[in-house]
């Protein structure tokens, strides 16, 4: 066995013991683990983005994912194909082929209405543009988004034209009408709010990558919003001059940035710069209304499922010296907070991308990457908000041990109700047959860790002292270092907490004690092999010291 499949032999599960893992050589954390992990949690795969050639092959890679434990899988289907032949013409004859395969396979199915383009982001293998007939709708300006060079992008439709909203209620009431047989396998709906299907502007692609990107609001239609926006906020010109210190003769002078990167570096903290990028942020926020309404106008009666939508992990330049969020911003990601009320609003479901990341470049240039933190927020944001959140990883993980436990850490700590795997080659190959990176996946994504309660009795001690449990797992007659602690709550000396293991996995478990002075102590308890059942376990230990 080479040494990176023992790696995952050996550390594959450890993962769900003990999330928020912290070395007890650093410090003792006063962060709490999750206290329960969510009854409807699910893990999906991700479908592959090109159309299928092999429906017997397909079939046995579905079966597969069934027999491994996979809930559900999602795909993506492209408006450019199935309204391809003109407006209201729709062929929705491969679909139908593809949900009677998913349900011949005994998975759910989730379709993502993908009313954007494939082909320009990292891993898109193939080449789906939007319906060449839409374009004769209307003028480039008016349809396409425009950025600070002049160019313009068709990866989706503009939201500044009249017409969006319109097409997208035609594909969805269509949808609706042709898999109403189809309920049974379907348990959730995803529409697509924007390029890579994700709810954001077109401001970056694969080559831009660590860049910040372009804003994307210089079509006449955008800069006519940005004014009425504005006239509508301050009534007269005279008051606005006093917000900005400028002395602009009329709304009509009004413009978005004329030098993006000075913007960044020194404008974006005024009260312009607030203005324009509440503004950028906000004409996002009424775009997903607009598509959640006719969504749940066309779906809700039908289907009676959950729909949702997804924000981005944008996660380079957070902490730039010089610009940071700029990345974010650009795509139009100015208030993760005021951006998640309209997935509130608009009774939505949010999937967040990246969280297989963490924040080792956080201070490296040029991406200054702070993904673990960004998944953090968002989701604590969602939480808070009570938006049932998902998640998926950005990039294929190809086998790597840290980013499943990463997966593991921000799923099982932050309250997701599922994940979707990024993508279906990544754990079952052409023949049907589970890849190596299956095992991991399913150790850590599909076989849900279960609650173990601890009680240390007996412990002489006093109310300003902590007590924690550490665990080592043993495996393949090698041993895990105990580095993943769990405080325990003092309950007039006696020590109680849960957390969450891996089921059918054997731990050792041990006591540790923690004084105000961040001495440690090391009790004097059990430290015998534990096999956590399949139901969850309760240990006790009786401490004398």
């Amino acid at each position: 066995m080479n040494t990176k499949r023992k790696s995952l032999k050996t550390y594959g599960k450890v993962i769900l013991c003990f999330l928020l893992s912290i070395s007890l050589n650093l410090s003792f954390s006063s962060k709490t683990y999750a206290s329960s992990i969510n009854s409807d949690y699910n893990s999906f795969v991700m479908a592959p983005l090109e159309k299928i050639k092999d429906w017997n092959e397909f079939k046995n890679q579905l079966t597969t994912l069934k027999n491994n434990g996979v809930y559900a899988l999602t795909t993506d289907i492209w408006w450019g194909d199935v309204e391809g032949n003109g407006d209201n013409e729709f062929d929705w004859s491969y679909y139908k082929k593809y949900a009677d395969t998913v349900r011949d396979s005994g998975l759910k199915w989730v379709p993502i209405l993908s009313t954007h383009k494939c082909g320009e982001n990292v891993g898109d293998p193939a080449n789906i543009p939007l319906p060449s007939w839409l374009w004769s709708k209307d003028t480039t300006e008016n349809m396409q988004f425009k950025d600070e060079s002049g160019n313009f992008n068709n990866e989706s439709l503009s939201p500044w034209w009249s017409g969006t909203t319109k097409q997208y209620d035609e594909l969805y009431a269509s949808f609706a009408s042709n898999f109403s047989n189809y309920k049974d396998i379907i348990v959730k709906i995803y529409l697509s709010g924007g390029a890579a299907g994700e709810l954001r502007f077109p401001s970056y692609n694969s080559k831009t990558y660590p860049k910040r990107g372009k804003l994307q609001c210089y079509s006449q239609a955008a800069e006519k919003d940005f004014q009425n926006e504005m006239k509508h906020k301050y009534s007269t010109i005279a008051l606005l001059n006093n917000a900005w210190g400028t002395t602009l003769p009329s709304f009509d002078e009004i413009t978005p940035p004329t030098d993006g990167d000075n913007f960044f570096i020194n404008g974006y903290k005024s009260k312009y710069g607030e203005d324009f990028l509440t503004w950028y942020q906000g004409v996002l926020s009424r775009h997903l209304g607009s598509i959640a309404a006719k969504a749940h106008k066309n779906f809700d009666s039908v289907f009676n499922v959950r729909i949702g939508a997804k924000i981005a992990g944008i996660h380079w330049l957070m902490n730039s010296p010089t610009m940071p969020h700029a990345a974010e911003y650009s795509a139009g990601y100015y208030n993760y907070s005021t951006l998640l009320d309209q997935f509130k609003i608009s009774d939505l479901d949010l999937t967040f991308t990246c969280l297989e990341m963490d924040d080792s470049k956080i201070n490296t240039n040029p991406y200054y990457s702070a993904p673990k933190s960004l998944v953090i927020e968002v989701a604590t944001l969602a939480s808070s908000k009570g938006i049932k959140h998902y998640g998926e990883n950005g990039l294929p993980i190809c086998n790597n041990n840290q980013s499943y436990q990463n997966l593991g850490e921000m799923l099982f700590n932050y309250k997701f109700s599922g994940f979707a795997l990024l993508r279906l080659s990544n754990i079952v190959d052409s023949n049907g047959n589970a890849t190596p990176e299956m095992k991991p996946f399913k150790d850590t994504l599909i076989m849900k860790p279960v609650p173990v309660n601890f009680t240390v009795n007996d412990v002489n001690t006093t109310s300003n002292e902590n007590m924690y449990i550490t665990g080592d797992r043993w495996e393949m007659s090698n041993w895990t270092t105990g580095l993943y602690p769990l405080q325990l709550k003092n309950n007039n000396g006696k020590f109680e907490g849960t957390t969450y293991l891996g089921a059918g996995t054997t731990y050792q478990f041990k006591a540790i004690k923690k004084d105000s002075t961040g001495n440690i102590t090391w009790e004097s308890g059990n430290n015998k092999s534990y096999t956590v059942p399949y139901s969850g376990g309760s240990y006790t230990w009786n401490l004398n010291n």
